[in-house]
C-alpha cells in the first residue's frame, strides 16, 4: 500500500445501512481484492459472532453469505480482518485473539502486557472498548491505555503472523476522552465527539490529536469529524481504498478523506 500523505479533511458520510443494534464495528479485509463485508454488533457480554457477506450490495440487503461462530466471546468493538483472520480482543482479558476465517480454527492468543481491560480505559463510551485494533498501510497495530502511562493511550505495532509486538509508544492522550481511534500511515488520529446523551458538551466533533510512530511525535489538530448520529461505536481505516468505516448510533457510515502532503513519513 502506498501512503496517501497526511489526513488534512474527513468528508461527510455516505448512509449504507441501519443495524439493529446502536453499537458495533464493520470492516473489509484489506489483504484480500474482494469486496466481502465484515460486520460484528456489540451487545455486552454477548458478542461472539462475525458476519460476512458477500458484496456491499449484499450487507445493505441483509443478505448474510456465513456466520462465524467465535471461539470466545468479545470485549468492544475494535476488531479487525486482517488476510484472511479475525483479530478481536477476548472478553475479560487483555488478549488478543486470532482466529483463521478460512479453516475455522483459532491460531493465536496474545497478552497485551499491562494493558488495562473491561471497562478500565475504554473510549467515552463505555463498551468495553479499552483494546482498539487498527490496520494501515504498514500493518497490523493495537491502541490501549495502561496504568504504567496514567491511562493515557498506548500503541503498538503487532505482528500478524507471530503474534509477537515489534515497537510501542506512549502518549499523552487520555484515552477515556477519546471516542474513537485509527491509524493511517503509522499515525493515529484520535477522535473526541459528543453522545447524544449528554447535553452540557460543546456540539463539536474533531480529530484533536496525532501521534505520529516514526517520528515519536504527539501533536494537537483540529480536524472536523462529521457526527450527525451523536454516538460513535467504532472507526476502522481501510488502507485499500482510504476510506473510514464508521459505526454511528445504528447507523453503517463510510466517510472519504482528503489527504494532503507531506508524507508522514518524512
Amino acid at each position: 500500500f502506498v501512503c496517501p500523505g497526511t489526513l488534512k479533511a474527513v468528508g461527510d458520510p455516505s448512509f449504507l445501512y441501519e443495524a439493529e443494534q446502536q453499537a458495533g464495528s464493520w470492516c473489509k479485509d484489506p489483504l484480500q481484492a474482494g469486496d466481502k463485508v465484515y460486520f460484528m454488533p456489540w451487545t455486552p457480554y454477548r458478542t461472539d459472532t462475525l458476519i460476512e457477506y458477500n458484496s456491499l450490495d449484499d450487507f445493505q440487503n441483509s443478505r448474510q453469505t456465513t456466520t462465524y461462530k467465535l471461539p470466545h466471546r468479545v470485549d468492544g468493538t475494535g476488531f479487525v480482518v486482517y488476510d484472511g483472520a479475525v483479530f478481536f480482543n477476548k472478553e475479560r482479558t487483555r488478549n488478543i485473539v486470532k482466529f483463521d476465517l478460512r479453516t475455522r480454527i483459532k491460531s493465536g492468543e496474545a497478552i497485551i502486557n499491562n494493558a488495562n481491560y473491561h471497562d478500565t480505559s475504554p473510549y467515552k463510551w463505555g463498551g468495553k472498548t479499552d483494546i482498539d485494533l487498527a490496520v494501515d498501510e504498514n500493518g497490523l497495530w493495537v491502541i490501549y491505555a495502561t496504568e504504567q502511562n496514567n491511562g493515557m493511550m498506548v500503541i503498538s505495532q503487532l505482528n500478524p503472523y507471530t503474534l509477537r509486538f515489534e515497537a510501542t509508544w506512549e502518549t499523552t492522550y487520555d484515552k477515556r476522552s477519546a471516542s474513537n481511534a485509527f491509524m493511517i500511515c503509522g499515525v493515529l488520529y484520535v477522535v473526541r465527539s459528543t453522545y447524544e446523551d449528554n447535553e452540557s458538551e460543546v456540539s463539536k466533533s474533531l480529530i484533536d490529536y496525532m501521534y505520529n510512530t516514526k517520528l515519536n511525535r504527539g501533536e494537537y489538530v483540529d480536524i472536523h469529524f462529521p457526527n450527525q448520529y451523536q454516538y460513535i461505536a467504532a472507526v476502522e481505516y481501510n488502507p485499500r481504498d482510504n476510506q473510514l468505516y464508521v459505526w454511528n448510533n445504528f447507523y453503517i457510515l463510510r466517510y472519504n478523506l482528503v489527504f494532503g502532503p507531506p508524507d508522514p513519513a518524512h
